[in-house]
């Protein structure tokens, strides 16, 4: 009988030691698993981050703005010297979102503002959008009597002058600061 009670007493010393040991067994063997595949999964990213070869070198373009466009630059830098002029802006960088709406209906607001672009925007001094110019084909003149579109509507919402220009009817220099300004 006391046999048994000297048992009892010695299997905690025997039992906690073989719980003990096999636990660290288990812990090194789930961080090698870790690291092993910590190491694939570096193995390949570094795979990956090498960029493909492309099948053809990109290319500078010949020019940024076209003929028409050119010309209305140099038309609206020489007209109105004291303001600051932007070519090829979109609305999503030129215009901010109205608060209080949730983050999936900005970020849809968003995606659709970056579609429409004007092509040239004129600032103040301090960089503020004054008025955004729209340069139109030839056979464009029914878009400047239309009901107002969205590019329209979201420049009048954010208190931004919208003007279209034909190209085959420019104004001269002198008038370019009154047609444009409003002035």
């Amino acid at each position: 009988m006391v046999a048994i009670w000297y048992l009892l007493i010695l299997a905690p010393f025997i039992a906690i030691p073989i719980l003990w040991w096999n636990y660290r067994r288990k812990v090194a063997l789930r961080e090698e698993l870790s690291g092993a595949r910590w190491q694939q999964l570096v193995g390949t990213a570094k795979v990956a981050d090498t960029p493909a070869p492309a099948s053809a070198a990109y290319r500078r373009r010949e020019r940024l703005l076209d003929a028409g466009q050119t010309l209305v630059y140099l038309l609206l830098k020489q007209g109105m010297p004291d303001h600051e002029i932007m070519a090829n802006v979109t609305l999503a960088e030129l215009l901010e979102l109205p608060a209080g709406t949730t983050d999936t209906e900005q970020e849809q607001r968003r995606r659709q503002l970056a579609l429409h672009r004007v092509d040239f925007v004129v600032c103040g001094k301090s960089m503020q959008p004054l008025v955004a110019v729209e340069l139109l084909a030839a056979e464009a003149p029914a878009a400047l009597t239309t009901a107002p579109d969205f590019k329209s509507q979201c420049l009048h919402q954010a208190g931004i002058r919208h003007v279209r220009l034909l190209r085959n009817a420019l104004p001269a220099r002198q008038e370019i600061r009154a047609r444009v300004l409003g002035d």
